[in-house]
């Protein structure tokens, strides 16, 4: 079966799609999910938010992380929320894995 995965890459689009074989296909919204405007709007959100997290400039790039517990307890909880989404649009076709780790 066919899976999609929620990982979280500096500057990469977060959703990751793999063939039966769980080999990379894309990295980028599947077809069945393309018209969902809320699920694609969270995507770049919750990228958006990742990406905010690291300091990136011509001297360093460096993880800073959240400012607290509560910005970070936010965060996650716009991932299972994703997660749900993504699940009741998808149904079965898909394996869905969350793989964010932060």
């Amino acid at each position: 079966m066919k899976k999609i995965r929620v990982f979280l890459d500096y500057k990469c689009y977060p959703l990751w799609v793999y063939n039966e074989k769980g080999e990379l296909i894309s990295n980028d919204i599947v077809e069945e999910l393309l018209n969902e405007t809320e699920i694609k709007d969270l995507l770049k959100d919750i990228q958006n938010t990742y990406n905010s997290l690291f300091i990136d400039n011509e001297v360093l790039f460096e993880y800073k992380g959240f400012n607290n517990k509560e910005e970070r307890r936010t965060f996650l909880d716009k991932v299972e929320h994703l997660m749900q989404m993504i699940r009741s649009k998808v149904g079965d076709s898909y394996i869905i894995e969350n793989e964010v780790n932060i």
